[in-house]
């Protein structure tokens, strides 16, 4: 379940609010084949995968930061539909780590990683999952400057 768009607005390293943080799960874990969930699709799949009656009102007000103050079972239910450690809406490190384990799975997934490859990925060890991360980073930098060579040395009509 990795979907699009990067955490938005702040700089690297700073830790968003608790909607930041829900909306960004919005808008970047949902299945590969399809865009985000609706607030009413995420409510009935959250009571039916944990039994926690949580209504789309409240998954928006969460979402836009009307309502900042969620019981521990609302969060919990949360880091279960999404597959995230319930201490991602609070313990920085945890927020910072899963974020960087999401942009890796989506750099991954955009290159047709896939099945077996990704399972692999995932039991690798957090340093690993960065080594990789970084490994496919600098190729796409590399091959974007080869791509950028070619052009330069093209031959003019």
């Amino acid at each position: 379940m990795v979907g699009d768009d990067a955490a938005p607005g702040r700089a690297r390293g700073e830790v968003p609010s608790l909607a930041r943080k829900v909306d960004y799960l919005f808008r970047r874990m949902h299945p590969d084949e399809r865009g985000p969930y609706s607030l009413q699709e995420a409510a009935v799949a959250i009571e039916e995968l944990t039994g926690e009656k949580i209504s789309h009102n409240t998954l928006w007000k969460l979402r836009t930061g009307r309502h900042d103050n969620p019981t521990k079972r609302v969060l919990e239910a949360l880091a279960t539909f999404f597959g995230v450690p319930p201490s991602y809406f609070f313990d920085d490190e945890v927020f910072r780590t899963v974020e960087e384990q999401i942009e890796l799975l989506t750099v991954l997934r955009d290159t047709g990683v896939r099945g077996a490859q990704l399972r692999n990925f995932l039991r690798l060890s957090p340093e690993a999952q960065q080594m990789v991360g970084e490994l496919i980073e600098s190729t796409a930098r590399l091959e974007r400057r080869a791509g950028t060579d070619d052009v330069d040395s093209s031959p003019e009509s």
